[in-house]
C-alpha cells in the first residue's frame, strides 16, 4: 500500500493569494457556511432559530443592541421601521418572551445609535439615542405588569417597587400601556408597588405591560445640528453629525447642557471642530478619538491651565497620523477590542488602532489583507461590527454575508488570527443576548439566535438548507510541472447519521480542466462509521480548543468516520478538493483528506511546443 499525502488540518480562509500557490491547509474562494474550529478541523456551521414571533413586515432591523443596565438587567433592543422594541423574558414572574414596543413614530429611514449616561438624581444609567434629527431620545428602561387598577392608581405585580423596576421617581413621570399605546402621567408612588396621582386610568386592565415613556429632548445640543453619532466619555455625552464638522460635548452632570465658560472648567460642555463630518467615536485607553470624513482621526486633547487660583482646562483636538481613506466608514463599525479599536475603513479594510502609549503616532494595523479581494468586492452599506468571545464579526447586509476574524491565544500569550469563510445569513445588525450571539435580519423585522440547531429557519419555522462548502487550495505535490496520479483517496472526519450526502468533489487541473469526479460520503453507512462523538464534550477537550456558546455543538448521534475511495488513475498537474452539503439537518467535519499520489510515468506532451 502506497502512503497517502494527507492534509490534516485547516488553518484559515484566504483569497489574497494565487489559489494554486496557496498552502493546501487553507480554504479558498468558493467556501461558505463552514467554520474552522480552533482545533483546526473544518465543519459545517450550525443554523439559527428565531427569537420571538414571526414578523412579516418587509423592513430590516436597522439597529440591534443589548443594554446591560446598572441594575443588573439585560434589555435586548431592536429598531425597525418607526419602532423601537425591547425583548422581555420574565418580568416580575410573568413570562412574556416577546419583542415589546417601547415607542412607534420614529424615523423610518435613520439608524438610532445609543449610549448610556449616569443620572445621579435617579441613581440610574439612562439610555440615550440619536436618530439623524435635532433631538436626543431618553429611556430609563422601566417595565412592569399591571396587577390592579383604581380610578387614580395602578398597582404592579411582583415584590420589587416601580422604582426598582427602573420607573422614574423625579424625571418624566409618564408611562405607556403597550397594548393601547396610551400614555399616563403619575405624581407619586414610584417607591412602592402603586403609582398614584393618575388623572384617568381608563383603558388599563390587569396583565397590561407598562413601559416608561421615551422622552424627547428637542433641539439638543442645537436646533441646527443633526445628531447622528453618540458616545459617553467620562459621563459627558459626545455628539457628532454626518452633515457638519462640529462635535458637541455635554456637561457631566446634565446631558442636555452644552454650554461652557472661557476658560473652561473641567466637566463643562465643549465644542470641537473636525476637518470633516463625524464618522463616529471610540475610546482607546483613556483617550477620546473621533473619526472625520474619509481620511482623518482626531484625539481630544485636555490641557490643564491654572487661571489665578482656579484650575481650568483647554479642550482641543489633535489630528493623528493616518492615510487616505483610513477613517471609519460608519459609527457602527467601530468596535473596542481590549486596549485597541477595530474598525472598517473606506479603503476598504478592517484596521486595528492600538499602541496607546504613543497615541500621537498610533499604529494602524491591517487585519483584512488575507481576504482583501473579498473586502474589495463587497458592498459595505449599513455594515455593523461586534466583538464576541474572541472573534470580530462584521456584517455585509447587501450581500447577506457575515465575516468572522478569530483570535486564538496560546498559553505563552502568542495570538493567532485567522478568517473564517463567509457565512451566508440574512444579517444586518448583531447583538449578544443571554451571552449568545444573535443577528437581526436585513429584510424583515426578525431576530435570530445563531449556532442553534442544524438548519436555518424561515418565518413559518420551516427548515432551510445550509449550503455548506469547504473548498481547499489546489495541490501540486511540490512539483508544478510534473504529472501525478493516484488510485485511492482517503477522507477522515465526523458525520451525523442524517448526513447521507456529503459530496466530495475532486477537480483534476485548474477548474476541473481534465475532469471532475464526485463521491458521496454516507453517514448511515456503518462500514465507515467509527466511535460516537458524545465524548467530545466540555471537560474532555482542553479549555480554549472548543469555543463555548454553541458554535461547536454537534448532534448527539454523530460519529467519526474513515473512508478510502478507489478511483481510476488520471494524470494531472494539480488538483483541488471540496466538500459540500445543501440539505437540512446536516452536520459534518473534515479532519484529514488526501490521495496516495505518485509521479506519473508519462510526460504531458500536449503542452510541449
Amino acid at each position: 500500500m502506497r502512503p497517502f499525502s494527507l492534509v490534516a488540518e485547516a488553518l484559515a480562509y484566504v483569497t489574497n493569494e494565487e489559489e494554486t500557490n496557496t498552502d493546501a491547509r487553507y480554504l479558498v474562494d468558493g467556501s461558505q457556511n463552514v467554520l474552522i474550529e480552533r482545533n483546526r478541523k473544518v465543519r459545517s456551521r450550525n443554523g439559527y432559530s428565531r427569537l420571538g414571533a414571526a414578523n412579516a413586515a418587509l423592513t430590516p432591523v436597522r439597529k440591534g443592541v443589548t443594554w446591560n443596565n446598572s441594575t443588573g438587567g439585560e434589555l435586548p433592543m431592536r429598531q425597525y421601521d418607526d419602532e423601537l422594541e425591547v425583548y422581555l423574558g420574565t418580568v416580575d414572574a410573568t413570562v412574556i418572551n416577546a419583542w415589546t414596543r417601547v415607542v412607534a413614530s420614529l424615523s423610518t429611514t435613520e439608524i438610532m445609535r445609543l449610549a448610556t449616561w449616569w443620572d445621579t438624581g435617579e441613581n440610574l444609567d439612562l439610555l440615550l439615542g440619536v436618530l439623524g434629527d435635532a433631538n436626543i431620545y431618553e429611556w430609563g428602561g422601566g417595565v412592569a405588569i399591571v396587577s390592579s387598577i383604581t380610578g387614580t392608581t395602578v398597582t404592579k405585580t411582583g415584590t420589587p417597587t416601580f422604582a426598582q423596576n427602573r420607573f422614574y421617581t423625579a424625571r418624566n413621570l409618564t408611562f405607556t400601556c403597550v397594548r393601547t399605546g396610551t400614555e399616563y402621567t403619575y405624581t407619586g408612588g414610584a417607591g412602592t408597588l402603586t403609582l398614584t396621582g393618575i388623572a384617568d386610568t381608563t383603558g388599563l386592565i390587569a396583565g397590561d405591560t407598562l413601559v416608561q415613556k421615551i422622552v424627547t429632548q428637542s433641539n439638543k445640543p442645537a436646533a441646527s445640528h443633526t445628531n447622528d453619532t453618540i458616545i459617553n466619555f467620562e459621563n459627558q455625552i459626545v455628539i457628532g453629525s454626518f452633515d457638519d464638522n462640529e462635535v458637541f460635548i455635554s456637561k457631566n452632570t446634565d446631558y442636555t447642557a452644552y454650554t461652557y465658560s472661557a476658560p473652561r472648567i473641567a466637566g463643562e460642555g465643549a465644542l470641537l471642530t473636525l476637518d470633516g463630518p463625524s464618522g463616529g467615536f471610540g475610546i482607546l485607553s483613556d483617550n477620546l478619538l473621533a473619526f472625520a470624513g474619509r481620511h482623518s482621526i482626531f484625539k481630544a486633547k485636555y490641557t490643564q491651565i491654572t487661571v489665578g487660583t482656579t484650575l481650568t482646562e483647554a479642550l482641543t483636538v489633535k489630528k493623528l497620523k493616518s492615510g487616505i481613506d483610513q477613517a471609519a466608514q460608519s459609527p457602527d463599525c467601530i468596535v473596542p477590542i481590549g486596549n485597541a479599536l477595530a474598525y472598517l475603513s473606506y479603503e476598504p479594510a478592517l484596521r486595528m488602532l492600538d499602541q496607546p502609549e504613543s497615541i500621537e503616532g498610533p499604529q494602524l494595523r491591517t487585519l483584512s489583507n488575507p481576504i482583501k479581494p473579498d473586502f474589495d468586492d463587497e458592498t459595505w452599506t449599513n455594515a455593523q461590527g461586534l466583538w464576541y468571545k474572541n472573534a470580530f464579526y462584521l456584517s455585509a447586509p447587501p450581500s447577506s454575508k457575515l465575516y468572522i476574524l478569530e483570535f486564538v491565544e496560546d498559553a505563552d500569550g502568542n495570538v493567532r488570527r485567522y478568517w473564517q469563510p463567509p457565512q451566508i445569513l440574512p444579517i444586518r445588525s448583531l447583538a449578544v443576548i443571554s451571552n449568545v450571539l444573535h443577528i437581526h435580519s436585513n429584510s424583515v423585522a426578525e431576530t435570530y439566535k445563531m449556532f442553534d440547531g442544524f438548519s436555518d429557519v424561515n418565518s413559518t419555522d420551516d427548515k432551510i438548507p445550509i449550503n455548506a462548502i469547504a473548498k481547499m487550495a489546489y495541490r501540486n505535490f511540490k512539483d508544478r510541472a510534473a504529472m501525478k496520479n493516484f488510485d485511492e483517496f482517503l477522507v477522515e472526519g465526523e458525520l451525523s447519521p442524517s448526513t447521507t450526502d456529503l459530496i466530495l468533489t475532486i477537480d483534476y487541473d485548474f477548474g476541473g480542466h481534465i475532469q471532475s469526479i464526485e463521491r458521496t460520503i454516507d453517514g448511515s453507512d456503518d462500514t465507515i462509521m467509527l466511535e460516537n462523538l458524545l465524548g467530545s464534550s466540555l471537560g474532555v477537550d482542553p479549555l480554549g480548543q472548543q469555543p463555548l456558546g454553541g458554535s461547536s455543538e454537534v448532534p448527539s448521534d454523530s460519529r467519526k468516520f474513515r473512508v478510502i475511495f478507489e478511483i481510476a488513475r488520471e494524470d494531472f498537474n494539480e488538483m483541488q478538493v471540496s466538500f459540500e452539503t445543501n440539505e437540512v439537518d446536516r452536520f459534518w467535519s473534515i479532519i484529514s483528506h488526501g490521495p496516495n499520489a505518485v509521479l506519473s510515468r508519462r510526460r504531458d506532451q500536449t503542452i510541449r511546443k
